[in-house]
């Protein structure tokens, strides 16, 4: 699968999380709501942010960062995509049930962080692409 048609169903999939997280909000009923349909609303809107992130996340890369391979953008970017999906709908989870405190929020925001440095210290050295092609080394 090219990049063009990987994007394209992220952009597609992303649209449409939106469009069903926003038909679940304005069609339902918190009150009378069951899992099912709290189920939906959460798992629709990680998708959602999931791939809003990663799209951002993947201009900011490629905007700044342009010696950086593309497959180490889009590992990185879908990495940190899906880590602040969960860091927002954690603390919306937790703050619907009155448990959000500082502590709470600090403890998610360190695991996340300890995850994020472990793929970050298995990853390999070679994320860059040097500039002379006959120094480029593989690991």
């Amino acid at each position: 699968m090219s990049f063009r048609v990987f994007l394209f169903f992220i952009v597609l999939g992303t649209i449409i999380s939106w469009v069903t997280w926003g038909m679940i909000v304005f069609n339902s009923n918190p009150e009378q709501a069951g899992f099912l349909v709290f189920s939906l609303f959460y798992l629709s809107l990680f998708l959602a942010l999931s791939g809003l992130i990663f799209l951002v996340g993947y201009w900011f890369k490629k905007k700044f960062f342009k010696k950086q391979l593309p497959f180490y953008r889009v590992k990185s970017s879908v990495r940190h995509g899906v880590f602040f999906a969960i860091l927002i709908l954690s603390w919306a989870i937790l703050k619907s049930h009155n448990l959000s405190r500082w502590w709470n929020l600090a403890l998610l925001i360190l695991i996340l962080a300890i995850l994020e440095f472990f793929f970050i210290s298995t990853g390999k050295n070679n994320t860059y692409v040097d500039s002379d092609p006959t120094t480029q080394t593989t690991v």
